[in-house]
Formats: C-alpha cells, structure tokens, sequence
C-alpha cells in the first residue's frame, strides 16, 4: 500500500509544471536602467531676480539607457532635485519606457525653484550668467519591470553635472494705455501729463527697466524730459508704468504751449516718448533697450481733467 502510493506521488510531481527544470540562475546580474546627461537638452530656462519674481525654471535633458540584455519597461521614477547641495524640489514621473537591450530613450526632469531667502542659490545661479556652472545633481527610485518581474532600486544618484544660463534678455513690448494716460493741472501754473505704459516682457529672463531723459512730445512740440524709476518685468508677464511728465510753461514755445492747452482742455492731442532705456538682470549685466522704441498714443479727451 505504501509503495502504491509512493508510486502515485512520483507520478503526480512529474506531472507538475516546471518539474522538467532541474535548476535556475541568472545569467547575469540584474541592472536599473541608467541615465546619461545631454549637455545640449540642459539649461536654465527662466529666471527671475528678486523684485521680479525671484524664480528659477531649468531642464535637465537625459538619455535612459537599459543595460541588460532583455527589455525593460521604466514605469515611474521618483526624484529630488538638488542645486548647488540644497534641495529644491521634487516630483514623480510615470514615463512608461519601453527599452530594448541597450536601447536609449530621451527623458527630461522639469525643475522650478523659488529663490526667495535663498542667498547662496540665487549667488550661484547670478554666476550662471558669468560663466561659472551651476552644479545639479538628480536622485531617486526607479521601478521597471520585465516580461516576467517587478523591481525597485534604492534610492541613489540619478544624474550629476553643472549647467550655464540659457541668455534670452528681450526687449519690452510697450503701449499706451490711452485710457489711463491724461493731462490736468495740479495747481494753477502746473500742468501735469501723465503717461500710463503696459510693459510686457516676452523673454525668459526676468530685469528691471529703467529709463534715462525720456523725452514727452504733443503735437511733436517737446514738453518735458523725465527719468524712470526701476521697474521689476518678470519673464512673460505685463506690467505698469507711470510716468510723470511736469512741463514748464515759461520754457515753452507758443507752438509748445498751444499743444499743451489742447491735451489739458481735452482735445486729444498726439502723444510721444522715447529716449534711453535699460534692462538690468540683478546682479548678472544690463542690456540696453534697442533705441527705435517709442511710445505713442493720444491723450484721450474722457481721460483729461479741464
């Protein structure tokens, strides 16, 4: 009886899957998926001095690469972001790579970071500017997958370098807002124009533009020449300008006055200005406004104080 069943049980384990494989080893060591920088994919992308934003964007373009010899698919990384040895953020991607062996695939990690408070930063992201690199280092989990197996890595050291600004300091778009600028007397013997600009900043490099003996004209008779304070533009967005013009009724011409009178008794009245302007990036360089700039409008007369 005991050897009829020890007769059905060898019978039964030989019937049993994988019963024909004798043993199982890998053929060789199992490795993550690795990452390779591309210097060229790899830059700051927006910043914003302090004043304007105090905000840094920057890309850090990489290659994956699968180092073993069957294909993998690099489900999710989890990543921290380190510039300069201080972390400044974090974030999760689920790129869904597949990768044959030692196939590679582009793969990029988005980092924004306020500057605000963060002195050392934003010293070395200024030396971005003047060609001193700023040092970056990625670390994080992976997890990917083969046909048969799931794995998640330690956390380690994705990828390190150092990177210099990407320089996009563009000039200003600027307009009148005719309905905001107008012309009144603030006392008798004092005229005032007051020129309202909407100041967009299309670039990527948030500055300040200040202005230097801006020239206001009506009629094309000139009124008045002003500076302008320092006025913070951060990258892609619009802004106000006020400028005050406060011209001198004994120094001006009876061409001059007579356009003045028309703009204060709401006639409207051809408005202009131009002069020197600057875009100063804090602590990196100034860039001078290309001198074909103007501002141009009318005064409109429902703006206008008699």
């Amino acid at each position: 009886m005991a050897a009829a069943a020890l007769a059905a049980l060898l019978v039964l384990t030989g019937c049993a899957p994988g019963a024909a494989i004798k043993s199982a080893r890998p053929l060789g060591e199992i490795q993550p998926p690795t990452f390779q920088l591309v210097p060229g994919q790899t830059s700051i992308e927006r910043f914003d001095p302090p004043g304007a934003g105090a905000g840094l964007s920057m890309t850090v373009g990489t290659l994956v690469r699968n180092p073993n010899n069957f294909p993998v698919r690099l489900t999710s990384v989890q990543y921290i972001v380190l510039l300069q040895g201080d972390t400044v953020s974090k974030g999760t991607m689920s790129p869904a790579l597949y990768l044959e062996p030692g196939a590679t695939a582009p793969l990029h990690f988005p980092i924004h970071s306020d500057l605000k408070g963060k002195g050392g930063l934003l010293r070395a992201v200024v030396r971005a500017f003047a060609d001193t690199p700023l040092p970056f280092r990625i670390e994080g989990t992976l997890r990917f997958s083969s046909s048969s197996y799931g794995f998640e890595t330690r956390k380690s050291v994705l990828v390190s370098g150092a990177t210099l600004a990407r320089q996009t300091v563009a000039p200003p778009r600027l307009r009148l807002d005719e309905a905001a600028s107008r012309a009144f007397t603030l006392r008798p013997g004092v005229p005032v124009v007051q020129v309202v600009v909407k100041a967009t900043n299309p670039g990527d490099i948030g500055y300040f533009l200040y202005g230097k003996d801006l020239a206001l004209t009506l009629a094309g008779q000139t009124m008045a020449r002003e500076d302008m304070r320092p006025v913070p533009l951060a990258a892609g967005q619009e802004g106000r300008i006020d400028l005050v013009f406060y011209p001198d009724p004994k120094k001006l011409s009876a061409e001059a006055d007579a356009a003045l009178q028309a703009a204060l008794q709401g006639i409207p009245t051809l408005l202009r200005v131009n002069g020197s302007l600057t875009m100063d990036v804090l602590g990196v360089d100034s860039f001078t406004v290309p001198p074909d700039w103007e501002i141009a409008g009318f005064v409109s007369a429902p703006s206008s104080t008699h």
